[in-house]
């Protein structure tokens, strides 16, 4: 009963909360008003009129659908910051240090030679292991470079340069081919890594049928780091808020609390960007043991490879 209840509480924790810290902003922009019982004119005058017909509860109820709506609208796309996670250059896994203890390793940005050499190695990061496993098994099919040019709209090569080609490799057409098809797939590279990462919020929708146990870490992990990004703006706003009043009345006491605000808010995107890792983590293993299956992966290795010719002996007289 509570396993079902909590994924839902989740879901609704962070927009409220979200949309009460924006509420308190909104409050202490117009100078954190006390609504006086006496008052009958404009917005205070409102609230008295409405605490004249209901009760304080259904204020409180009134207020937080309020702040709920709030936090819908302004709370982070964690899908946003995952692709961001997966496209700027940082593993999926954590990897051991000198001391037996895992953290995280950055890898260098995809447009760096040595993030190019590091897909074969162990420091590459999974998915683009995945991927230069993938473009193997294309090789290894003996797949034909123009099934690979029409699959995937490259520029065609007409006979001329073709030939000039052949002329280069004296003559071995099976080593013009074998080359025509390498730099296709390293062209090909770029977009198809971008592809693979754009697809890691589907596959965990994908998982949630395949592995219930690993949907429900990767969500715990979701949640939190929606929680945590989400507070971190309104927390560092009314970091400043208080820093101006304190200008205005007391200036130690009022940098004192933007700068723990501050800190906070730091601290919270922090480990929300950690979170992110790990519920992207997550998805990529059950990518990697083959829980959930990726689409680019599958449209490579369902590229027809040539088939061995098959000679037929000459039929036996008698």
């Amino acid at each position: 009963m509570l396993a079902q209840i909590l994924p839902g509480f989740r879901d609704f924790k962070t927009p409220l909360i979200t949309g009460y810290l924006w509420l308190v902003i909104i409050w202490v922009g117009f100078g954190m008003p006390i609504p006086s019982k006496a008052e009958n004119t404009g917005a205070m005058g409102m609230i008295n009129w409405l605490t004249g017909y209901t009760s304080s509860a259904t204020i409180l109820a009134v207020l937080s659908f309020t702040a709920y709506v709030i936090g819908i609208l302004l709370i982070v796309d964690v899908k946003i910051a995952t692709r961001l996670v997966s496209r700027f250059g940082f593993t999926f896994q954590r990897q051991l240090n000198e001391n037996g203890k895992k953290k995280w390793v950055r890898l260098p940005h995809r447009d760096n030679m040595s993030y190019r050499r590091s897909l074969a190695n162990e420091s590459g990061s999974t998915l683009l292991k995945l991927l230069w496993e993938a473009f193997t098994r294309v090789e290894e099919k003996n797949v034909p470079w123009s099934t690979i040019h029409k699959g995937y709209h490259l520029p065609e090569i007409d006979e001329a340069e073709y030939e000039e080609l052949r002329q280069e490799a004296a003559g071995d057409r099976a080593e013009v081919d074998r080359q025509i098809r390498k730099n296709a797939l390293r062209t090909l590279s770029p977009t198809l890594s971008r592809e693979m990462d754009n697809e890691i919020p589907v596959l965990a929708t994908k998982l949630q049928e395949k592995n219930k146990d690993l949907f429900d870490s990767y969500d715990r992990d979701r949640s939190e780091a929606e929680f945590r990004l989400s507070i971190a703006p309104p927390i560092a706003v009314l970091s400043a808020q208080l820093f101006l009043l304190g200008i205005a009345g007391n200036g130690i006491l009022g940098s004192l609390f933007a700068a723990t605000g501050l800190a906070m808010s730091i601290v919270l995107l922090r480990k929300g960007w950690l979170k992110v890792l790990d519920s992207t983590s997550v998805v990529v293993t059950a990518l990697e043991i083959g829980t959930v299956t990726s689409h680019v992966i599958e449209r490579l290795e369902g590229l027809e490879g040539k088939r061995p010719s098959v000679v037929i002996p000459p039929a036996i007289t008698v």
